[in-house]
């Protein structure tokens, strides 16, 4: 079993016994047991960074407002953040997503050198058969209130809902994933242009789609819940080939050898039916 679990550390080293056992389908204890005999941790997260962002064009918390537990229920709702991560050379590298939060699946995730509102409305953009009247939920950061927002934001169908003002805990779907993508993805090793990253952060966002078991999800990944409730899966999130293309051009011929990344998460559900 030990080499079991290392091998699905090869993949996401930050999964403690409960997630791993709900993907080896054995005993949390029993793991939890095996993990502690052969040294085995899973990383955990530093202290986060929260950004401290303000936009002249505020709008209400819909999701504080809404009080009726049934309507909470049925209505659809998105998160999105913007996050910041380094490379070796210190380069600063910006990323934006979108999350849903009935499934907890990643429908989007854009990089860019800058932190502009051009990053967040890829992001928009990326959005693959979107819900009308959906909630998209942030904080109060400058780029989400700007006119290009407001705009692709509208042309999705999608209402407008801000965090309160130095409130993170207000879009605490957005802030415990940009956590786990930091410690997973980002800050496990150094990469040395912004091309590697990507195909690192391609691989890992699409295991977290299909495979990762979520807590909140009892123990099944977005996909996983998904099939189980008659709900949609995710598309593949391709970074080389998406709006990321753009921020690689310096890094064209890494970019030009990626691999589907889909083949190796196949391999590893097959080792372990």
């Amino acid at each position: 079993m030990a080499v079991s679990i290392e091998a699905w550390h090869e993949k996401d080293d930050t999964m403690g016994h409960r997630k791993l056992a709900a993907l080896l389908k054995m005993g949390k204890n029993r793991v939890k047991r095996v993990m502690k005999k052969y040294d085995i941790v899973a990383r955990r997260k530093r202290k986060k960074y929260v950004y401290p962002g303000k936009t002249s064009s505020i709008v209400p918390n819909l999701l504080r407002e809404t009080k009726d537990q049934e309507m909470q229920e049925q209505q659809e709702v998105m998160f999105s953040d913007l996050f910041e991560i380094s490379l070796a050379d210190r380069t600063k590298v910006r990323g934006c997503f979108a999350l849903v939060k009935r499934t907890r699946h990643i429908l989007a995730l854009a990089f860019d050198y800058s932190m502009r509102a051009d990053l967040v409305v890829s992001t928009i953009n990326m959005v693959q058969f979107p819900t009308p009247g959906t909630i998209f939920h942030s904080d109060q950061g400058s780029q989400y209130g700007a006119e290009q927002t407001r705009a692709a934001l509208l042309e999705k169908g999608f209402i407008r809902s801000m965090s309160r003002a130095g409130t993170p805990t207000d879009n605490g779907y957005a802030e415990r994933f940009v956590g786990i993508f930091k410690l997973a993805v980002a800050e496990r090793r150094r990469y040395k242009t912004l091309g590697e990253f990507l195909q690192v952060a391609e691989d890992w966002i699409n295991f977290y789609n299909q495979l990762r078991p979520h807590q909140g999800l009892a123990y099944r990944s977005p996909d996983q819940f998904a099939d189980d409730h008659g709900l949609p899966r995710s598309e593949a999130i391709r970074l080389m080939t998406s709006v990321n293309i753009v921020s690689v051009q310096t890094n064209a011929a890494m970019a030009t050898q990626s691999v589907p990344h889909g083949n190796e998460i196949s391999r590893l559900a097959s080792l372990f039916p």
